[in-house]
């Protein structure tokens, strides 16, 4: 395994980006591009043609994964609609670890020799922080929601018993429906 880099990665920076740049727009075949490229920057720096379109399909599948992406979260929203913060949360969720999954196959995937990618240790420790962080946020979320709920239940609890003492009922019954209310077995 080579783990070698694509040539246009390899590029100044400023070359990168207005490839990059260049490949949002859509506006120029391949042969434009690199005619683009040689006028602002010159002919040294110009990729090959064949790595150029190796890296524009590279380009166009990462965006249409990601316009697949907001066109899912959003549906989603919109199916949620105005239902409890907490579902849209386990669906970002959802949607980060499917997007974490691919980036590890991503890393593992051929390169342009033909051969499989080295994954660096670095890469490794990255990924592993990104899970880290995103189950750390799961867990926050799960709590968050079941403390509102808990306030909920709390609210609606005092709102039953105020509303039960005032209709003359026994303290007995009112901790009894508060009781129900809260989920507390007697």
């Amino acid at each position: 395994m080579t783990g070698r880099k694509s040539s246009i990665t390899r590029l100044p920076l400023p070359v990168k980006r207005a490839i990059d740049e260049a490949l949002k727009t859509g506006r120029f075949t391949l042969d434009e591009l690199r005619a683009s490229i040689t006028a602002e920057f010159g002919p040294e720096v110009v990729p090959s043609r064949s790595s150029l379109g190796r890296y524009s399909q590279r380009f166009e599948e990462i965006g249409k994964r990601m316009r697949e992406s907001r066109e899912v979260a959003q549906v989603w929203a919109d199916r949620l609609g105005h239902e409890p913060q907490g579902d849209i949360g386990k669906l970002v969720m959802d949607l980060l670890r499917t997007m974490a999954f691919d980036a590890t196959l991503a890393m593992s995937e051929e390169g342009e020799d033909g051969e499989g990618k080295a994954v660096s240790p670095k890469e490794i420790n990255a990924l592993a922080l990104a899970m880290h962080r995103l189950e750390t946020a799961g867990r926050h979320n799960l709590e968050r929601e079941q403390a509102m709920r808990k306030a909920a239940f709390e609210e609606a609890a005092k709102v039953a018993s105020t509303a039960a003492k005032k209709k003359g009922m026994t303290p007995e019954l009112v901790e009894s429906i508060k009781a129900s209310i809260l989920g507390i077995a007697q």
